[in-house]
């Protein structure tokens, strides 16, 4: 629920700022497009992150089998263990090497990044307008 409502804030807080700074002189069709590349961008991110659970997961060889030849390295290989009645152990899960590696890109992200992030927000709404000329 928690996760919910944190969820729900930034949509929010990310179409005020849409509304904020979109253009009045082209409509909706500014605040669409940047609704658009938000959502885009964050949807890849995801789909990103999971894949790279299983990769990041250190698992132990086959235990409790007699042919020496499995392991537990990839998905087909764990499957093929426990068909032969063995077991996988997970030493290292990647959710959590993935949470500390993504937590480090945020903070390096956050210390370069943040005098520019600085800059942005104090632009006047003026700066983010389309600028055009009307022909006569």
């Amino acid at each position: 629920m928690i996760h919910q409502v944190a969820v729900y804030a930034m949509f929010v807080a990310t179409m005020a700022f849409h509304a904020k700074i979109s253009d009045p002189t082209i409509g909706g069709t500014y605040m669409t497009l940047l609704n658009t590349v938000c959502n885009m961008a964050g949807q890849w991110c995801s789909t990103v992150a999971l894949w790279f659970v299983d990769p990041l997961s250190y698992y132990s060889d086959c235990e409790g089998t007699t042919n020496p030849l499995l392991n537990c390295y990839n998905g087909p290989n764990r499957e093929e263990c426990r068909k032969a009645g063995g077991h996988c152990m997970t030493y290292i899960d990647g959710y959590y090497v993935e949470v500390i590696i993504t937590t480090v890109i945020g903070i390096l992200w956050l210390l370069w990044l943040r005098p520019r992030v600085r800059k942005l927000q104090s632009l006047e709404d003026s700066a983010w307008a389309t600028s055009h000329t009307q022909s006569q």
